[in-house]
């Protein structure tokens, strides 16, 4: 896990007034400095985040692009897409997204349309996929990165299992309990005619040593993922299979991550009706050092309005240009 930076709320505020002046003067790289800065001193700073988000949309409206990372080694191997749907339309519009993304690449869509509960539709997928590389999703996502699939191979050249929002303390059920620093997320949402981009977390844009990862997206390692396999005994239902699958990796040792940079929408923000309270319960008996010592923190991403989905990605290259500097 990493050692964060101890939070210094008096340094933050100092930090946020620096940048707030810098923006005012037009600056928005020395304004997203001393927004780092102040975000990372206090990492529930969420205003910090929110003003991240609008220094970078600044920067792409003026026509200016984010330095970009040379390209990594990538894994090898074919690509098995594995999901459990019931819907024709939203499979469909997925389908479109990955017909985009991974055309040229050697892949293939699983769909399962009788899952009885997730572990065991994943697990029928897993066992019919034929990939080396194995991604587990929902439905109701879609992909807003057009450098998807090299992404997706870099981060497997480096990781057995990765997630697109996760944490890298697991001390209740639920992903984001620990809350700031250790949670992070770049997972957006439709609003209307555009999308509110969402941004938590002051580091990236890889969080490594994740101990846990939420299912909207899921991808691995195809031996890594069969190793572990799915308890679908204990969540016979569409809750935890995520959490039990990703703490059970982590307690493992195998190589876990949250790859913010894939940027994917998702037209959900979670549900925890009165079913999950259940799993919950289950999930907690099976792990009882996860049993919480404190309330869950809340969770709270900065977030911007962006009507242009062009904007999106340039958007975020500023945001991991400046998020994966060195500590300040």
């Amino acid at each position: 896990m990493r050692i964060y930076p101890a939070s210094d709320p008096d340094r933050a505020q100092r930090l946020l007034q620096q940048g707030l002046a810098a923006g005012g003067a037009g600056d928005w790289n020395a304004a997203a400095t001393a927004l780092r800065g102040a975000w990372r001193a206090a990492p529930d700073l969420a205003v910090a985040a929110q003003g991240l988000l609008e220094c970078a949309a600044r920067q792409v409206a003026a026509g200016r692009r984010a330095p970009l990372p040379p390209p990594q080694v990538q894994a090898a191997g074919a690509i098995s897409v594995v999901v459990c749907s019931i819907d024709p339309a939203r499979l469909a519009r997925l389908r479109a997204d990955l017909d985009r993304e991974l055309a040229g690449e050697d892949w293939e869509l699983i769909v399962i349309g009788d899952a009885r509960s997730l572990c065991e539709g994943y697990g029928r997928g897993l066992e019919r996929a034929g990939g080396e590389l194995v991604v587990l999703c929902h439905d109701d996502i879609g992909i807003l990165s057009r450098r998807f699939a090299r992404r997706l191979r870099e981060h497997l050249a480096d990781h057995d299992l990765i997630g697109v929002a996760g944490s890298d303390r697991l001390d209740g059920p639920k992903w984001f309990w620990a809350g700031p620093p250790h949670t992070a997320s770049w997972v957006s949402q439709p609003h209307g005619e555009g999308w509110l981009l969402g941004l938590l977390g002051a580091w990236g844009p890889v969080v490594e040593d994740a101990q846990a990862l939420d299912g909207l997206f899921l991808a691995g390692r195809r031996d890594a993922l069969r190793a572990l396999g799915f308890d679908a005994a204990a969540f016979d239902g569409f809750h935890f299979y995520d959490l039990d699958l990703s703490w059970r990796a982590h307690r493992a040792g195998l190589r876990c991550a949250v790859a913010l940079d894939l940027l994917l929408w998702h037209a959900s923000g979670g549900n925890f009706a009165a079913s999950w309270q259940g799993y919950a319960q289950r999930f907690l008996g099976k792990f009882p050092e996860l049993q919480p010592r404190t309330a869950a923190a809340p969770f709270r991403p900065g977030t911007l309005l962006c009507a242009d989905e062009a904007q999106i990605e340039p958007i975020y290259d500023w945001i991991a240009h400046w998020l994966g500097a060195p500590p300040d």
